[in-house]
């Protein structure tokens, strides 16, 4: 099978599988919110503090100012 005929027919299978699904791809659908994720009405900054990462570079807070981050507390008991 020539290279132009799979990708044809990869698009063609990907566009089934995208269009033959009840959910929006874009739109108002607000999916934190079905997380369980509360917006908030206004900006709260958060507090600057400096840990270690993973390979022992102490790292602060504002290094990443202007980035979104995820932070991940965890502890094993």
């Amino acid at each position: 099978m020539k290279v132009t005929r799979r990708v044809a027919l990869y698009f063609f299978g990907l566009s089934l599988i995208l269009l033959a699904g009840d959910f929006p791809l874009w739109g108002e659908e607000d999916h934190l919110a079905k997380l369980g994720v509360n917006r908030l009405d206004k900006k709260i900054d958060a507090p600057e503090f400096t840990l270690p990462d993973l390979t022992g570079r102490k790292r602060s807070l504002s290094d990443f100012q202007g980035k979104f981050i995820m932070l991940n507390f965890w502890t094993t008991w």
